[in-house]
C-alpha cells in the first residue's frame, strides 16, 4: 500500500491465509573492506539472486547461497543490503514505537486512534503481495475491496478482507502513512529538506576538505546545508585537479558530462565555450543542454589570477524567482510556462572528453512542481538557443520577462574572489555563478565536477539513519 491500507510495501506483512514458505535466515558472512570506487564504474548493492532490500524495516532472508555482492564507495563499512539486514535484526528486539487504541471502518475509510491520542485516516485499497520482494502488480489491485473484520492490538491491526485475504499492519507503519498533516510533512522532509532563499547579504558556510572526507557528521551537515541554502565553501582543498571528483566519490558517484568526470576551466585556444576564455562570464547554471541537469557543481580553485579580475559572482535563483513571482506574477507565469531550447555542439579538447557532441534540451527557465514550488532554474545565455517555439507576437513579452528576471538575479548577487585551495559547491539547478574577466596570459585554473541530487539526498538519508536524526 502506497499511502493506503492494503499493500504494505515496507514494514508490515500482507499475506494470504496460508503464508508462503520462506527459507530460514542465516547470519551474514564477514564483509571485506570496501573497494575504492572509480568514476568510470557503476555499482549495485544487491543480492546475488537479484533481490533488493529496499527498506530497513523489511525482514532480510538470506540463505547460504544468497551471498551479498559488496560494491560500496570508500569508507562505507557494509553494503546497503547488509545494513538493512542488521537494522531489521536490531529492530526485532525494540519495543513498538506506538500502539493502536481503536480502529473504526466507515465509508471506505479506516479511522485509527493511536495510543498517544492522535488519529489518522487510511483508505481501503488492498492487493495480495509479497512485501519482501516488492511484488506489487496493478493487476491484483481491487478498488472495491472492503474489510470484513478489523482487530486492533498493541502491536497494530489485523484486517480480514472481502476477497479472502488477511493483512497485518504495525502501528508505527500505520501512523507514518495516516494522511495527517504531520505524517505528510515528515515524509516530504525525508524526500527533500526545505530550501531557504537568500540575497546579496548571504555568507556561505565554510567546511574543511579533510574533515568532510573523515567525519560523517560533518559531511551530513554539508549535505543539509546544500539542500537548505544551495551553497557552501570548502577550504584547504588539495592542490590537484581531481580533488573535486575524489570528494564526490566519497559521497556517491561523479556525474559525467561530455567533458568527462572533471573539466579544467582555463583560457583554451580554439574553444566554442566562453567559459574556457578569459572574458567576463555571465551568471549561469551549468549544462542546461542536458535533460537532467547536474545537481551540485564543485568549483575548485587550483590557481587564481593574482591581479584584478577573476572574481566570482553568485546569486540564488530561488530568491530571484520568488521575488519575480511576488512582484511581477505575469512575468513569472511566462518564464515558468514557456519552454526554451538549450543546445551545445562541439568537440573534445582533452583525451578524456567526448570526441564530438551535440546536445539539445527543452524546458522553462523557471520550473515548478505540482505544489507550485520552484524546483529548477535554467539560465545560460551562451547555450540558450535562438530557436524559439513561440508565436512571433509573444517573443517581445518573453524577453521583457526574461530581462526583468536577469535584473533581479544581478541585484541580489554576491561577489568575492576565491583563493587557491578553495572549492565552492553550489546547487546547480538553483544557484547561478559567473566571473569577471581577467588577463589573457593568466595561469588561472578552475576545475569543475558534478554530483547528482539523487545521490546527494540518498547519502543524506542514510547518514540521518546512521545518526538517528
Amino acid at each position: 500500500m502506497h499511502g493506503a491500507l492494503g499493500d504494505l510495501g515496507g514494514a508490515g506483512r500482507c499475506r494470504r491465509h496460508t503464508p508462503p514458505s520462506v527459507p530460514p535466515h542465516h547470519p551474514l558472512p564477514s564483509l571485506p573492506r570496501p573497494a575504492i570506487m572509480s568514476s568510470q564504474r557503476c555499482f549495485r548493492a544487491a543480492l546475488a539472486t537479484g533481490g533488493v532490500l529496499r527498506s530497513a524495516c523489511r525482514p532480510a532472508l538470506l540463505t547460504a547461497s544468497m551471498r551479498p555482492v559488496i560494491c560500496t564507495t570508500q569508507k562505507r563499512g557494509v553494503s546497503l543490503a547488509a545494513a538493512a539486514y542488521q537494522q531489521a535484526a536490531a529492530r526485532q528486539h525494540e519495543a513498538p514505537a506506538c500502539s493502536v487504541a481503536s480502529a473504526v471502518a466507515k465509508d471506505d475509510i479506516l479511522t485509527v486512534k493511536f495510543g498517544n491520542g492522535t488519529e489518522g485516516q487510511l483508505p481501503f485499497v488492498a492487493s495480495a503481495s509479497r512485501p519482501l520482494g516488492r511484488k506489487l502488480l496493478m493487476d491484483d489491485l481491487d478498488i472495491d475491496v472492503h474489510p470484513t473484520k478489523v482487530q486492533e492490538s498493541d502491536s497494530g491491526l489485523t484486517v480480514e478482507w472481502s476477497d479472502g485475504h488477511m493483512g497485518e499492519y504495525p502501528a508505527q507503519w500505520l501512523k507514518e502513512r495516516a494522511f495527517t498533516p504531520t505524517a505528510r510533512a515528515l515524509h516530504k522532509m525525508r524526500y527533500a529538506v526545505r530550501k531557504e532563499a537568500w540575497g546579496a547579504e548571504h555568507t556561505m558556510k565554510e567546511y574543511d576538505y579533510r574533515t568532510l572526507m573523515a567525519d560523517d557528521r560533518e559531511l551530513l551537515d554539508w549535505l543539509l546545508t546544500m539542500e537548505r541554502k544551495g551553497s557552501a565553501m570548502v577550504r584547504n582543498t588539495p592542490q590537484k585537479d581531481i580533488a573535486g571528483p575524489e570528494l564526490i566519490e566519497h559521497i556517491a558517484y561523479v556525474k559525467q558530462s561530455h567533458y568527462g568526470p572533471h573539466s579544467p576551466v582555463i583560457n583554451r585556444p580554439n574553444t566554442n565555450n566562453v567559459a574556457f576564455t578569459n572574458a567576463k562570464l555571465g551568471m549561469h547554471n551549468d549544462l542546461p543542454q542536458y535533460e537532467h541537469m547536474p545537481g551540485i557543481i564543485f568549483i575548485q580553485c587550483v590557481a587564481q589570477h593574482p591581479g584584478a579580475g577573476g572574481e566570482s559572482i553568485v546569486t540564488d535563483g530561488l530568491f530571484a524567482a520568488e521575488e519575480l513571482r511576488r512582484n511581477h506574477p505575469e512575468d513569472f507565469k511566462i518564464l515558468s510556462s514557456t519552454d526554451m531550447y538549450f543546445w551545445d555542439k562541439g568537440h573534445a579538447n582533452y583525451s578524456w572528453e567526448m570526441p564530438e557532441f551535440y546536445k539539445i534540451a527543452k524546458f522553462p527557465v523557471i520550473r515548478i512542481n505540482g505544489d507550485n514550488e520552484v524546483v529548477q532554474i535554467a539560465v545560460n545565455n551562451a547555450i540558450r538557443d535562438s530557436h524559439m517555439d513561440l508565436p512571433p507576437q509573444e517573443v517581445k513579452k518573453y524577453y521583457a520577462a526574461y530581462k526583468r528576471f536577469h535584473n533581479i538575479l544581478y541585484a541580489n548577487a554576491m561577489t568575492f574572489k576565491m583563493e587557491q585551495g578553495d572549492m565552492m559547491t553550489l546547487d546547480n539547478v538553483r544557484c547561478l555563478h559567473g566571473r569577471e574577466g581577467y588577463e589573457a596570459n593568466s595561469e588561472r585554473h578552475i576545475e569543475s565536477s558534478y554530483l547528482d541530487w539523487d545521490e546527494a539526498r540518498c547519502r543524506r538519508r542514510r547518514l540521518q539513519e546512521k545518526f538517528g536524526c
